[in-house]
């Protein structure tokens, strides 16, 4: 088996074939993500048969949008996104009440080039868990409410006695605790800890 290669520019003239329909091309590209790919949809997942099942669909997705691929945008960054998103939406299938926790994630924690593939989702959950508790309480009860419970924001005005307005303000100052409380530093000094050394 040949060596992954993690070449920015190699990527960029493969996403140009893959565009074209080019098989091997798109071979090329599994080779080098799948594995990682994989590790990353294990670490969710616990399960190897649904951490294949993850790699399958977010590649036929990559082959049945090839036309729309970007060649100037990190394939790598497109393809972890797509895991990502498919990984919730099994979560949401599996166990909606865990659910509100990765779409606070999503939202709060930007996939890009630099964020390593085997960064450890649990440890990342409980993160984010501490962090709903140490928020102010009206925050924190719009956050449940809205995130976890899945209630429109006019009815949570209406429970709690205020406006629509006030409950989004809460809902938005919530989300940037949150995000500070990931700030890049922190979130970097997380990857030190959480990442696995690549072989």
């Amino acid at each position: 088996m040949s060596k992954p290669i993690n070449d920015t520019t190699l990527d960029i003239e493969l996403v140009k074939k893959l565009q074209k329909g080019d098989v091997e091309a798109f071979d090329r590209l599994f080779s080098n993500y799948g594995k990682r790919l994989y590790h990353f949809a294990y670490g969710y997942l616990k399960s190897k048969e649904d951490a294949e099942g993850v790699v399958q669909e977010v590649f036929l997705r990559v082959w049945r949008n090839r036309k729309q691929l970007k060649s100037d945008l990190s394939f790598k960054a497109y393809l972890f996104k797509i895991a990502y998103h498919y990984i919730l939406e099994l979560f949401e299938q599996i166990n909606r009440r865990k659910a509100y926790q990765h779409q606070i994630i999503d939202e709060t924690v930007s996939f890009t080039d630099d964020t390593n593939e085997r960064l450890n989702y649990q440890i990342l959950l409980e993160k984010v868990e501490t962090l709903i508790g140490k928020l102010p309480s009206q925050q924190r009860v719009v956050l449940i409410k809205r995130k976890k419970e899945g209630i429109p924001v006019k009815e949570i005005a209406k429970q709690l006695g205020v406006s629509p307005k006030t409950v989004e303000n809460h809902l938005t100052e919530a989300l940037k605790n949150i995000k500070k409380g990931l700030g890049e530093e922190d979130i970097s000094a997380m990857l030190f800890f959480l990442l696995f050394v690549k072989p």
